[in-house]
């Protein structure tokens, strides 16, 4: 999983050589923790979040396929959460598919 985020994370910002992601876990729940150059924070986050939920996404996919449940965080400069995941921790038994309001 560290794998794809140090694949996607330093091809989208402008200053690679300052992207540092840390893995931890704690009782089973993978949780990774991205810092990027204050300039990059958007670029990571993308509009409304869009750019982060997809990292998500995927990772999350990839999770539900291996059986683990993980947790993503990106980071300020002040190493407070920029952006909180709304999601809790997924497992492969508590995803639940939403499809689109028409």
């Amino acid at each position: 999983m560290k794998q794809l985020l140090e694949y996607i994370i330093p091809n989208i910002v402008n200053h690679p050589e300052e992207v540092e992601i840390s893995e931890t876990d704690s009782n089973g729940l993978l949780n990774y923790t991205i810092k990027v150059n204050p300039e990059d924070m958007g670029r990571v986050i993308g509009k409304s979040g869009k750019v982060i939920k997809a990292i998500r996404q995927i990772a999350r996919i990839m999770a539900i396929k291996k059986g683990i449940r993980i947790n993503i965080d990106v980071l300020d400069e002040q190493a407070q959460p920029a952006s909180q995941s709304s999601d809790e921790p997924v497992t492969p038994e508590s995803e639940e598919v939403q499809t689109p309001a028409e």
